[in-house]
This record gives C-alpha cells, structure tokens and sequence, in this order.
C-alpha cells in the first residue's frame, strides 16, 4: 500500500479571483481609443509641462492612457498576487540601482554615442533605458513591477540630474507601461527568455515614435524606419537579454529566494 500523493497548493489569500478575458479586451479597447482620442485631437499648445508645451506631448500622453488601460485590463484578468513588503523594497532597490545606472550612462553618453553621430543606429543605445522595467518584472513577477522600478529609476535619474531635465519621468512611465504590457498580455505567466526580449522589444516600438515626434522629426523616412528598427532590436538585447541574464546571475546567489523567480530560477 502506498501513502496518498500529496497535493500542494497555493495560499488562497495571495491570489483574487480573475475578471473575464472580454472584460479586460473591452477595458484595452476603451483606453486605445481614448488614447486615439488624445493624440489625434491633442493637448492644448497654452500650457507647458517639464519645459515641454502640452501639445508637443499628445502622442506620449495618447500612448500611456492607452497602455495604462490595457495593462489595467489584463492585471484584472490574470490570477495575479498580491504585493508584499520584500515586493516592495525590491522594487525600491532595482528603481534606485536603475537610477544610478541611467546617471553613469548619461554621464558617458556623449562619449558613447560619439561613433554614431546622427546616424540611426544611435538607437541601439536606448535599450539601456529600458533595462529597469524588464528587470523588475522578471525578478518581482507582480502586476505593475515594470513601471514602478522604471519610474522609481526615472526618478532617481531627475533628482541626480540628467541633460534632459524631469522629461525623463514621464519617459521612464511610458517605457515602464511599454515594457509592462507584454506580462499582463501575457497574464503574468510567462517570465523566460523570450518573453523578456519581446517585453524590451514592444517598450522599444513604444518609445521609438515619441523620439522621432519629439527629437528628429526633420528626419527622412527611411532614417526613422532604421531608428524604429534600432531601437527595438536594442530594447530586445540591452534590455531583454540583459535583465533574463541579470535575473539568472542574481537568482543563482541566493539573492532572490524570497521571490518567485528565485523559487523557480530553472524557469528563468
């Protein structure tokens, strides 16, 4: 006689019941089209934000209203957990090393980006920026982990001081939601290799436009098509590629035990 398999499961307590899938399809839809809405009507041009007029920032502000509503659907619909304390000081800790990181880079950046001149491939060097929120998913595995650490390093990167002044908060929201959505399309059940380069990949189309608006819109075509190119290939490596391997290395020591992704680093 043998003894009877024992069934393991997990705490009811950490986890809320699911939304329908259509709801969270119907809540997305809303927030594309409100985002349309915005970007197509635009802000008004009388007031200005970040040293930025309101008007030259309807397509960011199109964009994050439309991702914030998709992301907001699908963390509805996926059999999410809840955020605890060590979620929380882990978010603060990748935001703050993310923030130092964006300083260090920035700092070099001219420096760095010299070889590329004003070519398109100077794109390659945005995936940097992206890094943060792709870690903090990886490594937190919540809803809302991608844009609280990339917020949190936006931040960080402001207050240090950056030649692009507090813009950059409200960039590191929109790459922080680009790189979010990608988990909550995919209910927050996929955290390996392939969902980190496409989590990088989207941020980077998502970001992609809103340089070319805001930055080179006296660019020809074809040179804004090799920057979109650009800079999603260098949001699927820098950022991709390199928050899976940091996610790996950091679970390997131990670090993340307390996590789900240091319980089950062999997913990684």
């Amino acid at each position: 006689m043998t003894a009877p398999s024992k069934v393991v499961q997990l705490p009811t307590s950490d986890r809320t019941p699911r939304t329908p899938p259509r709801i969270a399809w119907a809540v997305a839809a809303v927030g594309v089209v409100l985002g349309l809405a915005i970007w197509l009507i635009g802000l008004p041009d009388d007031v200005t934000w970040f040293g930025s007029t309101m008007s030259d920032l309807s397509l960011p502000a199109g964009l994050i209203v439309a991702l914030l509503f998709g992301w907001i659907g699908f963390s509805l619909a996926s059999a999410r957990a809840s955020w605890r304390v060590v979620d929380l000081v882990v978010a603060g800790v990748l935001g703050v090393a993310g923030g130092l990181l964006f300083a260090v880079w920035n700092a070099n950046y001219a420096v760095i980006s010299g070889p590329l001149g004003a070519t398109p491939a100077i794109a390659l060097l945005g995936g940097a920026w992206l890094l943060p929120g792709v870690l903090g998913a990886l490594v937190i595995r919540r809803p809302g982990a991608a844009v609280l650490v990339e917020v949190v390093a936006a931040v960080v990167e402001g207050l240090i001081g950056s030649q692009w002044g507090f813009t950059v908060v409200w960039y590191g929201l929109l790459e922080g939601l680009g790189a979010e959505i990608v988990f909550a399309l995919l209910l927050y059940r996929r955290f390996g290799l392939p969902t980190a380069m496409l989590s990088g990949a989207v941020a980077g189309l998502i970001i992609a436009p809103v340089d070319l608006v805001l930055s080179y819109a006296a660019q020809t075509a074809g040179w804004k098509l090799g920057y979109v190119v650009c800079l999603v290939i260098s949001g699927a490596v820098l950022a991709g590629v390199g928050a899976w391997a940091i996610t790996r290395g950091l679970a390997r020591t131990g670090a993340l035990a307390p996590l789900a992704s240091g319980r089950s680093a062999r997913r990684v």
